[in-house]
């Protein structure tokens, strides 16, 4: 018996484990369970995918953001004043524009850019084109809208002056002529630089009592230019006062207008007033808003004492209270 469990041939747990009290279960074979793991990847990638499809049209990727361009008021009456406004544009790019055959310049507010321009008080109705560009570092892009200026009537106003005020002299005609050059150069000045910021005050308070765009029958002949501002009657001596800050690029005295200041607000945007008894700012003077620049007269062609106020959006003849309300609504403080 010790012999034959000493033998080299016999394992003794061999032995053990093949008795018949303890049967010996089968081991599974690796080639059963991967098809098994290979099903349930599959599984998985497939939900994973189909969840992913089912997010992506819930909340799909962001779209490229287009350029936004529109002009307000749209239509527009002539003799009033517009914007023109460019949203979701690249930080960096370069605006310009055009209407009118006049250049727009444009400034930042907020998120947007913003141009001024006005239809011109002799300007006849009908479609115009406006052509608005942008640049950044990788492209140039353009569109072109039409701006529907339709009519209005102002009305007429009867004003009797000293007759020789009308048929000049050779003279008179001489002295005329060499101020409209003075003026038109004024009138066509560019500053690229917006001078003025906020809300345009009025100049004086007081009752308009010669609204813009008005044709005037002068002595009972009715002139074909339309009145190209508002006249305010207040008392003579009364001060005027900027109505926004800028740069003074004319002073005089005129036939028509009598004593008189220009003020380049910056932008093709430039503001007026006619008839003063007196004026306090030098040419090239920077003003600022509030700040007094003369006071109401008598001076030049007129029928009693007033202040007439105009602006000029590039070269543009727009009534002023329309655009002190227009700023107001589009500076908001």
């Amino acid at each position: 018996m010790n012999s034959f469990l000493k033998s080299p041939l016999i394992n003794p747990v061999k032995c053990e484990s093949q008795s018949p009290s303890r049967p010996m279960l089968p081991t599974k074979p690796a080639n059963i369970l991967l098809p098994k793991v290979f099903l349930l990847l599959a599984t998985l990638t497939g939900l994973t995918l189909l969840l992913g499809s089912l997010a992506w049209a819930q909340f799909p990727p962001d779209e490229k953001v287009l350029p936004k361009v529109y002009v307000l008021p749209q239509p527009l009456d002539r003799g009033s004043p517009a914007r023109v406004i460019l949203k979701n544009l690249p930080p960096e790019a370069q605006v310009t524009g055009q209407f009118d055959g006049k250049p727009i310049f444009f400034f930042k507010l907020d998120d947007a850019q913003i141009g001024l321009f006005g239809a011109d008080i002799m300007l006849k109705a009908g479609a115009y084109p406006l052509t608005v560009s942008w640049s950044d570092s990788v492209q140039t892009e353009k569109k072109v809208l039409d701006v529907i200026v339709k009519e209005k009537s102002y009305g007429v106003r009867d004003i009797k002056v000293p007759q020789n005020q009308v048929d000049l002299s050779p003279e008179d005609l001489a002295r005329t002529k060499k101020e409209s050059q003075e003026t038109s150069k004024a009138l066509a000045t560019k500053t690229p630089e917006r001078l003025w910021s906020g809300q345009f005050i009025e100049p004086v308070e007081g009752r308009i009592n010669s609204s813009f765009g008005r044709q005037t029958r002068l002595n009972g002949v009715l002139n074909a230019r339309p009145h190209a501002g508002a006249d305010y009657l207040v008392p003579e001596g009364t001060p005027v006062k900027a109505p926004a800050a800028g740069r003074v690029i004319l002073t005089g005295n005129h036939f028509f207008a009598g004593n008189s200041i220009y003020i380049d607000h910056g932008q093709g945007l430039i503001s007026m007033y006619f008839h003063l008894s007196a004026i306090e700012v030098e040419y090239g003077a920077l003003v600022k808003r509030g700040q007094i620049i003369g006071k109401v007269g008598r001076t030049g062609r007129v029928t009693g004492a007033h202040l007439h106020y105009g602006i000029y959006i590039n070269g543009a003849r727009i009534d002023p209270p329309v655009f002190r309300h227009m700023i107001a609504n589009l500076m908001g403080q």
